[in-house]
């Protein structure tokens, strides 16, 4: 593996539309000797009803400019180019993405794989779709990344679509249609490393590859009983970067306050790396040839621990990566 740099997130919910603690995040994650922060797109103001407003991103440059950091981005993870609703605002928002991720200087723009289609069920907007829409909601995420990808190649942008994790409520909505917990994987494939692979074999453009987030993974192969080594070597020859942070393996209850989770360890608690139970070390040697960038998405309640964190991961990489 050669890790170019061990990056950390800013938190959309902390930052929430403020450069005060926008600013705050960026000089503690410089203090602590992270050499990349990865941005949230929910977070910054920039993108209005699909487009990138130039004065505010600016705004941002501006902003982040003071600071000794490499950066990457990451879309609003309801994105979703394979089922949004609206499919001409949905590409719209992801290119806007693209382009805000160069404007900035970015190399990398995260998006949630689209392969996710419980949320019109969940909300009452929609039916669980039907073998036929689902093979289409497929079609039209690979269509669209392969019209992004040209985009992406000429402004030097990767796209890195995310593996997803298992929540109770995609349970409960197939229960109340009918089905099986089995069929949770049929609806939401991207939890699932092989569909990301299926999906970027489709696209087939060096500039839309995965990022693969080793928590999330780490979740849904427990649910799946599936080999979490296994899934990580079948993803890693399109792997471009990668998301680390600490969990149990355990579905949530339902249980939305971290304070309630932490006790029983369910969830995608976003620990400190070290905290959990992921194997972390196998799972980097499953990566092989790797070259990229690590982030570490730490949730607010642990940010006191970013440093403890940063060491961990120093450790398990070897002193790998230039944090």
């Amino acid at each position: 593996m050669k890790v170019g740099s061990i990056g950390v997130d800013i938190p959309d919910t902390y930052v929430d539309g403020s450069r005060q603690r926008l600013v705050e995040s960026l000089r503690r994650a410089q203090d602590l000797g992270f050499q990349l922060a990865e941005l949230s797109i929910p977070s910054l103001n920039v993108i209005f009803n699909g487009e990138l407003i130039a004065r505010r991103v600016d705004d941002i440059r501006q902003t982040i400019a003071p600071f000794d950091l490499r950066y990457s981005v990451h879309a609003p993870g309801r994105t979703n180019l394979a089922f949004g609703s609206d499919r001409d605002i949905e590409y719209q928002v992801l290119e806007s993405c693209v382009r805000f991720t160069s404007a900035i200087g970015g190399r990398v723009l995260v998006y949630h794989s689209g392969l996710q289609a419980l949320d019109a069920a969940r909300t009452g907007a929609g039916s669980l779709p039907s073998e036929d829409e689902l093979a289409r909601g497929a079609e039209r995420e690979a269509a669209a990344l392969k019209k992004l990808a040209k985009v992406a190649a000429d402004l030097n942008v990767i796209i890195g679509m995310e593996n997803g994790d298992p929540h109770l409520w995609e349970y409960t909505v197939l229960k109340r249609e009918g089905l099986g917990a089995d069929a949770l994987v049929k609806f939401h494939a991207r939890m699932r490393t092989a569909a990301l692979v299926a999906q970027v074999e489709a696209v087939d453009h060096p500039n839309v590859a995965i990022t693969l987030d080793l928590a999330h993974l780490h979740l849904a192969t427990h649910a799946l009983g599936e080999d979490y080594l296994e899934a990580i070597s079948l993803a890693a020859p399109w792997v471009r970067h990668v998301h680390i942070n600490d969990n149990f393996g355990k579905l949530d209850a339902g249980v939305d306050y971290e304070g309630y989770r932490l006790p029983y360890g369910e969830a995608d608690l976003h620990l400190p790396v070290g905290w959990g139970a992921l194997p972390f070390a196998e799972a980097f040697g499953r990566l092989g040839d790797y070259e990229g960038d690590v982030v570490l998405e730490i949730k607010e309640r642990y940010r006191d621990h970013l440093g403890e964190a940063l060491e961990n991961a120093r450790g398990i990489l070897g002193g790998g990566g230039r944090a």
